[in-house]
């Protein structure tokens, strides 16, 4: 089967909840074992990006439920494409708070980079999860 990383964006519809955030993360750790995702939640007290990975029709049947979930608003899908492995192996859903408004400039950079992919799957040094996962294993460290 093929792996499929899909990476979206999105409004919280309370600012500041952290209730949400919570809710978001136990929901993931919960679903996406049976569904066998993995990713990574990022959220900066408005903005959520989220990766998602794994079999491409479980990831779609997600990112469906996702899109239909009234605490986001104004989501918008980044990236899809085919990869060769998971950068998130071990992480049912890895999640980082980040400071407000940081995750505007990084959304508008994945549209963009998306945009130049060729559709070739994308290698383990290649993805935005294995972008994205060396920062947070950096963030994680330097705490």
């Amino acid at each position: 089967m093929a792996l499929l990383e899909l990476i979206y964006t999105s409004f919280a519809e309370a600012q500041n909840d952290t209730d949400d955030v919570q809710n978001i993360l136990a929901s993931s750790e919960r679903n996406n074992v049976a569904s066998n995702i993995t990713g990574l939640l990022l959220f900066d007290g408005a903005r959520y990006i989220q990766i998602l990975e794994g079999e491409s029709q479980d990831v779609e049947r997600l990112f469906m439920t996702i899109s239909k979930d009234p605490r986001h608003h104004s989501l918008e899908l980044l990236h899809k494409g085919p990869i060769l492995e998971r950068s998130f192996e071990t992480w049912r859903m890895a999640y980082e708070a980040l400071p407000k408004g940081l995750l505007s400039d990084l959304a508008e950079n994945m549209a963009v980079y998306s945009l130049e992919q060729d559709g070739e799957p994308l290698g383990v040094d290649e993805s935005f999860g294995a972008k994205l996962n060396g920062m947070f294993m950096d963030a994680i460290a330097a705490e």
